[in-house]
């Protein structure tokens, strides 16, 4: 084993290990904007705001449109209200009705 590591038995040292210290400091801090960079990002967010508010109205008008739409129609189904019907007596589901005997039957009455 010693004669595959030159060091004679000693861990290997890491050369890049103590090279930059403060660099894991330094990627955790924030990245500063630019005032152009801010610019653009309060104007993209203030655009997607305003597309946000623009779909919630236009979601409303078309409710609002549904509801005068149904609206009309219920009362245009209750103007025109069909009357009740009632049942008659006679036919097939009726009562036996006194009525001439048939040419073409045998009995006379029922």
């Amino acid at each position: 084993m010693s004669a595959n590591n030159p060091s004679g038995g000693q861990r290997p040292r890491r050369e890049k290990a103590n090279l930059h210290p403060g660099q894991i400091v330094l990627d955790t801090q924030a990245k500063r904007r630019t005032p152009v960079e801010k610019r653009a990002d309060d104007l993209r967010a203030q655009q997607i705001k305003d597309a946000c508010a623009t779909a919630v109205q236009q979601g409303c008008a078309r409710v609002s449109e549904m509801e005068a739409t149904m609206e009309v129609e219920q009362a245009r189904q209750e103007a025109v209200k069909a009357k009740p019907v009632r049942p008659r007596w006679g036919g097939s589901q009726g009562r036996p009705t006194k009525t001439a005997p048939r040419a073409d039957s045998e009995d006379s009455f029922y």
